[in-house]
Order: C-alpha cells, then structure tokens, then sequence
C-alpha cells in the first residue's frame, strides 16, 4: 500500500445479467474493505442474484488470483469476504449484519438533472479519498465516467468553488501556478457523502450496462 493508502490490487467482476449478457465491473487501487463495499453495492443493484467470477490482481508481483461464487447474496458476500482475507492479508473488522447489509437507496437520484457542478462533486467524493488531486485528476476521471467533455479551467473553477463552500470538506494547497487538493475524510459527514457518490456511480455503471 502507498502512503495515500491506495494499493496495487485492481477488481474484477464478472457475472451473467442475462442469456448472452455478460457484465464486468472494474474498481483499481482501493483496498479490500473498500473493494468488499463495492460488491455490496453491486449486489443490492441486481434484482436477482447472479453468479459472478471475481478476479483480483496485484500490480505490484503479477500475480492473479480469482474464483467463482454463487449462492445468495448474502452467501456470496461473506464468500467474497473471505477470498478478499485470503488473497490479500486483509483484516476486516468487525461490523453487524445492518452494517454490512445495509439498503442501498438510490431510486430518488435522476443522472439527467444534475448540473456538471454536482456531477463534478461527486466524483470527488467517490474516487480522490486518498491522497492529493488536481483539476486535471477530475477532468480526466469525469470525462471518463460521463463521456462528457470537461475543460481544466472549468474543473479549476469548480474546485475553487467547493473549496469556498463553507462546508469545509476540501484542503487547499500550492499556489495560483498550481493548487492541489485533498478530501478531508475524517469528517463524518464527507465519509456519507463518499458512500453515497459510490452507491450513484455503482448504480449509473450497472445502468449503463444494460
């Protein structure tokens, strides 16, 4: 793991949406309780459950692991978990089942209405927990996950506008040749904010897959 707490591991989900469906869902560089998370959300997206081949591979030594799961959700889940332990060294803590299982809720949200601002935001919540980012970071990544042009002033724009918010939840630093930024995690309320932006983009991915 670096030193911005992202790994080498890249996740793969595989499974079958459908006859002649198949659907792959790609996260990289997290660790496994964030990984664990993920396969939750997936999970609680389908409407019946599916069996997926999930493949982890490490960066770092080459080396591949991967295995088949099926069952229902909640056995495939504590499936995955224990391959994760396996696999990767992890230890997970301890957490209830309405922890892990909780509702995944994001039947309210329309992608179509959000302004490129919120859209923006909530790629920041869901993919720079660790570590410092700039207005090149977002763009690429928001261009990647929209399909949607989004010029560097813009994001620069935007990001100054977070950082004013009052809220508190971005950390600015450099100077006007180049600022960087960093999500201060240790708030409560950016860590809701960062499962709920996971839980939409899971959900937009699923959809789009369809």
């Amino acid at each position: 793991m670096t030193k911005d707490g992202k790994t080498n591991y890249v996740y793969e989900f595989t499974y079958n949406s459908g006859p002649g469906l198949r659907e792959i869902f790609q996260c990289k560089y997290v660790q496994p309780d964030e990984a664990l998370g993920r396969f939750r959300k997936i999970l609680a997206l389908t409407e019946n459950p599916f069996d997926f081949k999930i493949s982890i591979f490490d960066e770092s030594t080459r080396e591949e692991s991967s295995f088949q799961v099926k069952g229902s959700v909640d056995e495939m889940f504590q499936k995955f978990k224990v391959f994760l332990e396996t696999s990767t060294g992890y230890v997970f803590s301890v957490r209830t089942s309405e922890e892990m299982y909780q509702d995944v809720d994001v039947e309210n949200f329309e992608i179509e209405t959000m302004s490129n601002f919120d859209k923006m935001q909530m790629i920041i919540y869901a993919s720079f927990k660790h570590g410092k980012f700039s207005s090149l970071d977002v763009a690429e990544i928001y261009e990647d996950t929209f399909k949607e042009d989004l010029p560097k002033s813009t994001a620069s724009t935007y990001l100054k506008r977070m950082w004013e918010d009052g809220k508190g939840h971005l950390e600015r630093h450099g100077n006007r040749t180049g600022y960087t930024y960093r999500l201060r995690t240790e708030i409560s309320e950016v860590q809701r904010e960062v499962e709920r932006a996971e839980e939409i983009l899971a959900a937009i991915q699923i959809r789009a897959s369809k």
